[in-house]
């Protein structure tokens, strides 16, 4: 297994070293001078001078790239232009808002999706089939903004039921040990602040989770079908086993395992898609920061996050190596050999 995730990491490499020359072109590609650009028609000499010096734009290419490099290996992503703090800073200080709403979204995708698709496997062609299928049609064609516009006027203005938009209430506010609102009520022991922070994450949580539980739905359901049909399935019936011993126990086991892949990139995928859920929530994480940096042209903050995103992305595809790996005894075998 070792030499396995050696292996994986290794091949990551050429996929890191591309994303950072994308990352490192990102102002560099601007036409013209970038510190003009950025800056606006507006500004003096001496502030574009101050500008270019700043982004390393007074040296040549090559230095330009060894500078970025160097200064990534130290952890600094440069600084903000609007705020002028630390990118890095910033990000670490976000970066738990946005993990939190992407975990409640998958927890909530896969309590919805993976039932949903034994059921409609269970109960091929049927009246509820056709009604799942339908509906997970509708999870992965309705658009993230048009969902949350409507999860908003309904759930907010119509029925007032939850929050329209924040991380929390004012009295529930506070930095927690952790930086997760949700852990960080539950230590400190305050049902009050969990129940504030559940309600605000649930409809931006919903929105993000639609498209993942149908796309798992089907997925699930797709894969069971031709799990139930195999040789195996049948020798188990044969063995007078329950239906449910057959469906769960045999069946959805091996189902499962393309559904890993799909949670797994989804969730880098959730990550990158939380831009806009965040900026019409009004979540403090990273995507609302990212859509705030581009309206403000704010360059060095748009590299660190797509470089971030770029990670996790990768991240999560090593971790999904891995899970099919342990779960999946052929794989195990071919990896040891």
């Amino acid at each position: 297994m070792t030499a396995f995730l050696i292996r994986r990491l290794l091949a990551m490499v050429p996929v890191l070293a591309l994303v950072l020359v994308i990352v490192f072109s990102l102002v560099r590609l601007i036409p013209g001078d970038p510190a003009v650009t950025l800056l606006g028609p507006g500004a003096t000499q001496q502030q574009i001078s101050a500008l270019r010096l700043q982004l390393d734009l007074d040296k040549s290419l090559p230095l330009q790239f060894v500078s970025y490099l160097g200064g990534l290996a130290q952890g600094d992503l440069g600084q903000s232009l609007k705020s002028g703090l630390p990118v890095a800073r910033e990000l670490l200080s976000r970066l738990p808002a946005t993990l939190e709403l992407a975990f409640v979204a998958l927890i909530g995708a896969i309590l919805v999706g993976i039932p949903l698709g034994v059921v409609s496997a269970t109960r091929p062609n049927s009246a509820l089939d056709h009604a799942l299928r339908v509906g997970s049609l509708v999870g992965v064609s309705v658009p993230a903004f048009l969902l949350a516009l409507i999860l908003q006027l309904v759930f907010s203005v119509w029925l007032g039921w939850l929050p329209v938009s924040g991380r929390a209430s004012p009295f529930a506010t506070g930095a927690g040990a952790t930086g997760f609102a949700l852990l960080d009520s539950l230590l400190a022991g305050n049902p009050r602040a969990f129940l504030d922070g559940l309600a605000h994450v649930i409809l931006p949580a919903t929105v993000l989770a639609a498209f993942l539980a149908a796309t798992l739905g089907r997925f699930v359901r797709n894969a069971l079908m031709e799990t139930l049909g195999e040789d195996f399935i049948r020798t188990a019936r044969a063995k007078g086993l329950t239906r449910a011993e057959v469906v769960y126990g045999h069946g959805l086991r091996n189902a499962l395992l393309p559904a890993i892949t799909v949670v797994g990139l989804k969730f880098a995928e959730m990550l990158g898609g939380a831009v806009l859920t965040e900026t019409i929530f009004a979540w403090p994480g990273i995507g609302r920061y990212m859509f705030e940096a581009i309206r403000n042209r704010d360059y060095p903050v748009i590299q660190g996050t797509t470089l971030l995103f770029a990670l996790i992305f990768v991240a999560s595809s090593i971790v999904v190596d891995i899970l099919h790996a342990l779960l999946d005894p052929r794989i195990r075998r071919k990896v040891a050999s």
